[in-house]
């Protein structure tokens, strides 16, 4: 079964509609798992659902409501919009910059290089026309097969990496920008979730004021007034001859005193 097969079996089609979940998407190659882990770990509300999207119906999966919110890889499809574009659309959050990478067969003369630049690929061999995402795994399988190199983002290369290819880092082509994305019109429980899951992204702690539910902010609160030790009042400065261990003392040598005088 191919990649494309695959992620198509794992979509809830047969599903009635996600209402009462916090359902997130991401294309392929996207690896989200370490965000999702750590929204259980918190034990946030709504319950998040994790939906493996095609990289060709991250559009439709967030306009239809299926899914809340989607990773998505801009700038590589051909309908791939720019950041700026895509928030004329929808609101989004840039993450990071992935790298491309050329998949070699094993026993490519190329393979001998730890990087490659893009002249030194073309000098050797010509590569496949880029695919695209949802296409990726059969290019990787022609590769395989000795019909040429073909360029692909570092996690879709890892995704489909088999024994009898590699990759290596093409040094001077462009980067490919990751993104959180999520529709402008989302009602105000829908967005106050996706504005939790912004902050995991963007490594906000557990124990952020924006991260952290009212109530269990105010109970912190509490609960830190409460092993707080109270303040101890100055202890008053005893007179001489007064109350206290010095004072019973000279009263003491004083009295004694009196005693050995010779009348």
């Amino acid at each position: 079964m191919t990649e494309p097969e695959r992620l198509e079996t794992m979509q809830p089609r047969e599903q009635e509609p996600v209402t009462n979940q916090f359902a997130v998407g991401y294309v392929p190659g996207v690896m989200p798992g370490k965000w999702f882990r750590r929204w259980e770990d918190r034990r946030h509300k709504p319950a998040l659902s994790q939906y493996p999207v095609r990289a060709d119906s991250w559009r439709e999966a967030l306009t239809s409501g299926e899914i809340k919110a989607c990773f998505v890889r801009l700038e590589w499809e051909g309908q791939d919009p720019s950041l700026e574009e895509l928030r004329q659309e929808f609101r989004a959050v840039a993450l990071y910059e992935e790298l491309q990478v050329v998949v070699l067969d094993k026993d490519h003369i190329l393979t001998v290089a730890e990087t490659l630049t893009t002249d030194e690929l073309t000098a050797e061999s010509e590569p496949q026309k880029k695919p695209v995402t949802d296409e990726a795994d059969m290019a990787v399988e022609l590769t395989a097969a000795g019909v040429g190199p073909v360029i692909l983002p570092m996690s879709v290369a890892r995704l489909h990496h088999r024994k009898d290819v590699t990759y290596r880092e093409l040094t001077d082509a462009p980067t490919i920008p990751v993104v959180l994305v999520w529709p402008q019109d989302l009602n105000e429980e829908d967005e106050a979730a996706v504005q939790q899951f912004v902050g995991i992204v963007r490594g906000r702690s557990a124990n952020s004021g924006r991260d952290t539910p009212p109530s269990q902010d105010k109970k912190a609160q509490e609960d830190k007034k409460k092993k707080q030790p109270q303040k101890q009042q100055p202890k008053a400065q005893q007179r001489r001859g007064g109350k206290g261990p010095r004072g019973a003392k000279a009263a003491s040598a004083s009295k004694n005193a009196r005693r050995r005088r010779p009348r």
